[in-house]
């Protein structure tokens, strides 16, 4: 190596991806999970780490010209968001009232909702940054929302760790705005809590996988759809009382989502109405088909976390096909209909040119490598 070369990062990813390749002596396999062994780690690390040294020269400008998607390969959730967040910077909840957006959809357990250990890891994080209170805010499709959390032993878990709960399927009508975007794919607009639009804090914490019911594929995105509401304001949003009589029913905005063609587009549409401040993604396990309740697993064992949401999906996508899943992408990531979508609406990046995988290790590094090649 010329003593005075510079490498951009993106020059630093293509070497790394060849690295880890060369590390089996063979191309690897669509689908593959590869990931360095150990032996050989040990005698790449050092070509690696010389390699860093002289992509930090443009740092500066790449900070200003991407956003992190941070990435920490390990199953223990603890630790790994933890570490994801870290590398994204300083973050302070200091005195903030946290809202935060979890995965429970239906009664069924990891990777179709939120995995307890993330549940903990994440409250214990934000208290530990100083949040003022954390509130766990939810509306589940596949059932009453109080319900499936019960019956997920969720409730109890949110005592023990000091979070409260917010039902959204329990809001009174007048709690829900109204919105009808221009040039939406929304048949008739749709609504959105009115108190998590008061300047509040909305921190994510999503599961990653593929969803047979539309979207294609479920991230920070899609995970917001549990935020919106799925009757219209002029019905009662509210529920009746458990084994009561249900209310008189409006306009069902979820039937219209996933009766449409352009499921995809909507997802992204109704991310207008909010911009989270962190969002964590756990793949640890992940639906590589089917999806969202059930489906056959992968364990990429990895958690992923950003600041822009558009990143950190385009980087869940990266990581289904990472671990399998059959995602038909025509030219790259970004021309999936969520994300090109969401990138038209600058609900994020618009490019897999502006992200960075970044991760704190050197074995991590080759993985974040081959995310960023399939980007």
């Amino acid at each position: 190596m010329r003593k005075n070369m510079r490498l951009t990062r993106r020059e630093f990813n293509r070497l790394s991806v060849l690295g880890g390749a060369a590390l089996l002596n063979e191309p690897p396999e669509p689908g593959e999970v590869l990931l360095p062994m150990p032996d050989a780690m040990e005698d790449i690390s050092p070509e690696i780490e010389t390699l860093a040294e002289a992509s930090e020269i443009s740092e500066e400008q790449e900070e200003k010209d991407t956003v992190r998607v941070a990435i920490v390969k390990t199953a223990d959730r603890e630790n790994g968001i933890a570490r994801a967040v870290a590398l994204l910077g300083e973050m302070d909840f200091s005195g903030k009232d946290v809202y935060l957006k979890g995965s429970y959809n239906s009664p069924d357990p990891f990777p179709a909702t939120t995995h307890p250990d993330a549940l903990g890891a994440m409250a214990r994080m934000l208290h530990g940054k100083g949040a003022g209170s954390v509130t766990l805010v939810e509306r589940s499709g596949m059932g009453r929302t109080r319900d499936i959390l019960e019956k997920l032993n969720v409730l109890t878990a949110l005592k023990e760790l000091d979070v409260s709960f917010r039902p959204l399927d329990e809001l009174p009508a007048d709690e829900w705005r109204h919105f009808a975007p221009a040039a939406s794919h929304w048949p008739k607009g749709f609504a959105f809590p009115r108190f998590l639009m008061r300047n509040k804090c909305i921190v994510q914490l999503c599961n990653l996988k593929t969803h047979r019911f539309g979207g294609v594929f479920s991230a920070s995105l899609k995970n917001s759809i549990g935020l919106v509401a799925k009757y219209a304001g002029d019905a009662k949003p509210g529920l009746a009382e458990k084994g009561g009589k249900r209310p008189a029913r409006g306009w069902n905005y979820m039937k219209g989502l996933h009766a449409s063609p352009y499921q995809g587009q909507m997802i992204a549409e109704a991310n207008q109405a909010y911009t989270p401040e962190l969002a964590v993604m756990d793949a640890v396990e992940v639906f590589v088909a089917d999806g969202p309740e059930r489906g056959e697993s992968a364990s990429p064992e990895i958690i992923a976390a950003s600041r822009d949401r558009v990143a950190l999906d385009a980087v869940g996508v990266a990581i289904l096909i990472y671990a399998g899943a059959n995602i038909s992408i025509s030219e790259h990531v970004f021309e999936q209909a969520q994300l090109k979508r969401a990138a038209e609406l600058n609900l994020g990046v618009d490019s897999w040119e502006k992200i960075r995988v970044v991760s704190d290790n050197n074995a991590d590094m080759l993985l974040a490598a081959r995310l960023q090649g399939i980007l």
